[in-house]
């Protein structure tokens, strides 16, 4: 096989997502041509996505001593380095590629990446000036590649972190409309639907499938399977409210004797239908079992499920059985009490260690 055809096949396996077999097919042609940049750059994007930062880093860098005016050997090069968190460095690499060829709309999205990150991984302490030139490095982009999903979709992540929620929407919707598989962009719209979810009718359903879908979409999307697992745990903790006012109704029962058992225990038992039935509906129905086994998979959910379970338990038996000698409610009822309180704070703590 020539050169030529090397490489276009090292292409075809990249853009299938096949990034081992286009590494191993790339490296004896590299052996064999030492000088040829193209193939070192794309070695570096199969190196880098199969997450050797360091290997990518040398290949790149090998390119650009064979070729210093490539383009698009400086924007895999500011993208590895922001890998890395050498954000300074990697923002010099976008200025150049954007220096060399400010027409393409790759070095302005690069630069707009790279903003984005470092801005970002300074939480509350982040520069709006620079979060600002990132988004306008953004919209540079679109400008150059209005049909470009991905430079829509920066719009929208840098649009976000300035807390231009409308632009964000709009931006993001418009990546799904050019590039419906788009998990980053459908997380996003996802986490906006989330925030509106008391001002939006159906925001929250709407935010269960856009986690679900970018989950799909994205088998190594880590984030929006913790934020799936962090709404599962959020609806087990709000029935703890649910519980202890089914609690409430019953230990009013128990002090009715079993003239109070009438209206009670039906009233009971409504409490907890009304709230199964409220989540049901919030719930969409294609997800209803993907979200339980993902809950049963996840200890913190379970954690307060279990507890919640136990609430309603002990209700259950304080409206269904009239009579019981103080003592036993005393036993029943505090230590329920103190179990639902530590099974809230540690299933919470544990739900934080599990954050990307």
């Amino acid at each position: 096989m020539n050169a030529e055809a090397t490489l276009e096949r090292a292409e075809t396996l990249f853009d299938l997502g096949r990034y081992a077999p286009c590494a191993a097919l790339l490296g004896p042609h590299i052996a064999s041509h030492p000088d040829d940049a193209e193939a070192l750059n794309l070695l570096a994007r199969c190196l880098r996505r199969l997450g050797d930062k360091a290997g990518a880093l040398r290949a790149v860098d090998d390119a650009l001593r064979c070729d210093p005016m490539s383009r698009s050997s400086w924007i895999v090069r500011a993208d590895t380095l922001a890998d890395f968190g050498a954000m300074a460095d990697a923002e010099r690499s976008a200025r150049e590629a954007i220096r060399l060829d400010p027409g393409h709309w790759g070095g302005h999205a690069t630069l707009a990446s790279v903003l984005s990150r470092a801005n970002s991984g300074r939480g509350s302490r982040g520069d709006k000036r620079r979060g600002r030139e990132a988004y306008d490095c953004a919209r540079h982009a679109v400008s150059l590649a209005p049909e470009t999903a991905y430079a829509h979709c920066l719009v929208g992540i840098t649009a976000h972190e300035l807390r231009q929620y409308k632009i964000a929407e709009e931006a993001y919707r418009t990546a799904l409309r050019l590039d419906p598989e788009d998990a980053t962009a459908r997380h996003n719209l996802a986490l906006l639907e989330l925030k509106h979810r008391f001002r939006r009718r159906g925001a929250w359903s709407r935010a269960v499938e856009g986690f679900a879908e970018a989950a799909t979409l994205d088998l190594e999307d880590r984030d929006a399977r913790y934020n799936l697992e962090v709404m599962a745990w959020r609806t087990a903790a709000s029935a703890r409210w649910i519980g202890s006012l089914a609690l409430g109704i019953a230990l009013a029962t128990q002090a009715s004797g079993t003239d109070g058992m009438v209206v009670g225990l039906p009233l009971f038992v409504a409490v907890w239908a009304a709230w199964g039935l409220w989540i049901r509906r919030r719930v969409p129905q294609r997800l209803r079992t993907p979200m339980l086994q993902l809950a049963r998979r996840c200890p913190p959910v379970m954690t307060m499920a279990c507890a919640v379970g136990w609430l309603g338990t002990v209700g259950l038996v304080l409206a269904a059985v009239p009579g019981l000698p103080d003592w036993s409610m005393g036993a029943l009822v505090t230590p329920t009490i103190w179990l639902m309180f530590l099974a809230y704070w540690i299933s919470r703590s544990m739900l934080k260690r599990r954050m990307p």
